[in-house]
């Protein structure tokens, strides 16, 4: 292959393939944000150091590139759908049985780090309310009663469970819009991606005080990206993704750093990075391993937090670095378990209550 062949290879490829490389993009992503949580637990916020502000940086290049790729798959799931019922399960299935299981684990083991008795923890008001502000997302910061005293994070009990707020919103944005008939074809999809950066660009440039405003100034990021991938989805054959697609969208993304725009240049570029990986042929043994991995970055992604919080305090002594490696070897069996005992199960379950309805000849196709 040439250089010239390199630069201009598309890369777009195909989800119906099912063969590609996003879930382990996404373990990927959840062990940057275990890494940048083992600096927090000990020390808190902010972050200082020039070590620990890159890691910040990157973590959120992770957290955008969750919402990147959920809107890619998303849509590419959702403009297909038959069944409105259907998609409203498949979302409800895919995000709470793990985070019921996780509200309970946490509940329970905390019980062993409280200050307080076991009578006094289970007879706690905060304890029976944690709960329900987690599973409702009223209050996916919350605590419980005389948890992991000492540590600077104590008063959160699974800080990352904040970005599942906006994931589910993402997900009813778009029902709605199934709904409505609004969602099915390309151009509105398209559509819809742009509201979503001009909205978030407005939100940027003049900013925004009233009711929900903190909620109003996180979807003013999380939004425009999950609707980018959309876009690459919707758009994706008439889009060639060719690496000097990416280096353009770098350079538009470095220009516009200090422009209203710039967050959104920034995940246009870190969307069309990810899409290639994602659909990057990886040869031999390897390749193979990375397209089957088991899909554990859920469990990882909702289970790190609460046993670095254990860990810190069973362990003060250890440095960010062995908590990052002790964190790390802790969550990989649990985030296993978690897939094989409740998450894979669940799916199990959404596949018998509502099975795929065939697409009939006559139905109108997606790409129209």
């Amino acid at each position: 292959m040439t250089v010239r062949d390199f630069w201009l290879r598309d890369g777009m490829g195909r989800l119906e393939d099912k063969s590609n490389n996003f879930t382990a993009m996404r373990i990927l992503f959840a062990l940057m944000v275990l890494y940048a949580h083992a600096l927090i637990i000990p020390q808190g916020l902010p972050y200082v150091g020039a070590w620990q502000v890159t890691a910040d940086f990157l973590v959120n290049c992770a957290l955008d590139g969750f919402f990147i790729l959920s809107g890619y798959m998303i849509t590419a799931s959702a403009m297909k759908s038959t069944s409105l019922t259907g998609y409203a399960a498949s979302r409800i299935f895919r995000i709470y049985p793990g985070l019921i299981a996780s509200v309970l684990v946490v509940m329970i083991a905390t019980m062993f780090f409280t200050t307080l008795s076991p009578a006094e923890y289970w007879t706690h008001r905060e304890t029976w309310l944690f709960p329900l502000k987690l599973l409702s997302q009223a209050d996916p910061l919350a605590g419980l009663p005389g948890a992991f005293e000492g540590l600077p994070t104590a008063y959160r009990a699974n800080a990352p469970l904040w970005t599942i707020r906006f994931e589910l919103m993402a997900y009813l944005g778009v029902g709605l819009l199934l709904a409505l008939g609004l969602y099915k074809h390309k151009l509105l999809v398209l559509f819809w991606s742009l509201a979503a950066c001009i909205g978030g660009a407005l939100v940027i440039q003049y900013g925004y005080s009233g009711p929900g405003d903190d909620t109003i100034h996180t979807l003013s990021r999380f939004a425009p990206a999950f609707m980018i991938g959309a876009a690459f989805q919707a758009g994706r054959e008439h889009l060639r993704l060719t690496p000097a697609l990416i280096a353009l969208t770098l350079a538009a993304a470095l220009a516009s750093s200090h422009l209203a725009i710039g967050g959104i240049m920034k995940d246009v570029f870190l969307a069309a990075l990810f899409i290639w990986m994602g659909h990057r042929n990886i040869p031999g043994r390897t390749g193979e391993a990375v397209r089957n991995v088991e899909d554990i970055s859920y469990g990882i992604y909702i289970m790190h937090w609460p046993l670095g919080q254990m860990l810190m305090v069973s362990f003060p002594a250890m440095n960010t670095t062995v908590l990052a490696i002790a964190m790390f070897l802790a969550v990989l069996p649990v985030a296993w378990l978690m897939r094989v005992l409740v998450e894979s199960p669940s799916l199990a379950l959404k596949s018998k209550l509502f099975p795929r309805k065939a697409r009939t000849a006559t139905a109108r196709p997606a790409t129209a």
